[in-house]
């Protein structure tokens, strides 16, 4: 754990720049975190925590063009022997050089742990930001190759600057049919779960999966959808449902696949 900390302590103290870091450094994913791993708090400002970062480490900050490869998602590394765990997030950042020239999109790896950059690894000549640090695979989106669509599809985020990051709505914006409400609208969900009444509410365009519990509002820290589930995590919560069946699977830690049943409302509510 010192070793990395020295090493982060090294990288922000360079003005303006960021220095690669060689293969050994690199961390991998531990396929067996610790079940008391203390992740941090959900980094929900994590737009601002990214904006500040990078204006204080990069150069030329506000030429700097970036998109979001994902959002912040729990993560467990191996690193020099050591556990590490934190909510890691991917940018992709295209910089001008001395020359006032673009050098083209490299990719960037955040590790924020409550509210604070821990880790920030980037490709360069001597480093490869392994592909598992920022993507999660599920078997729901894996396609065949005959499956792949001949039209173009779009976009899932827009080009930013830093300035413009903050924006929490930026990373939202996904080009959808205007008709297509069951993407676009707030969609119901009443369930039965061991004879109790559960209600849910999601609404795919913002990525947002939210339990309420009388007047009060939950949302899920974690939040995945496919055409047929929709899969959400909170502490050691998790909820899947199935949007064909209507079918709801429970998990926590003293639970496990507890099955219940959902009926799927649309949009409309009382």
């Amino acid at each position: 754990m010192k070793k990395l900390f020295l090493l982060i302590i090294f990288l922000s103290g360079c003005a303006k720049s960021i220095i690669p870091l060689p293969e050994t450094v690199i961390p991998g994913i531990n396929p067996n975190p610790s079940p008391s791993a203390d992740y941090g708090s959900y980094p929900a400002n994590y737009q601002k925590i990214l904006k500040d970062f990078l204006k204080a480490n990069i150069k030329q900050p506000e030429d700097a063009k970036l998109e979001f490869v994902n959002k912040p998602r729990k993560i467990a590394l191996d690193h020099l022997g050591d556990d590490y765990y934190g909510y890691r997030i991917c940018l992709s950042i295209n910089q001008k050089n001395p020359k006032s020239i673009y050098t083209g999109y490299k990719n960037h790896f955040f590790l924020i742990y409550n509210d604070k950059i821990t880790l920030h690894l980037f490709d360069s000549g001597l480093l490869k930001i392994p592909f598992e640090l920022c993507v999660h695979r599920t078997e729901d989106r894996t396609i065949f190759i005959d499956d792949i669509p001949d039209l173009p599809v779009p976009e899932i985020t827009p080009e930013v600057t830093i300035e413009e990051m903050d924006d929490p709505s930026l990373i939202n914006k996904v080009p959808r049919k205007e008709q297509d409400k069951s993407y676009t609208q707030d969609i119901y969900i009443l369930c039965n779960i061991n004879n109790k009444e559960f209600t849910y509410v999601f609404n795919q365009s913002k990525n947002m999966f939210n339990e309420s519990i009388g007047i009060d509002t939950v949302p899920f820290e974690t939040v995945e959808f496919s055409k047929t589930h929709i899969l959400g995590k909170i502490d050691d919560k998790e909820i899947l449902i199935n949007r064909v069946s209507g079918s709801i699977y429970y998990t926590d830690n003293q639970s496990s696949n507890i099955k219940g049943q959902c009926e799927l409302l649309d949009n409309k509510k009382f």
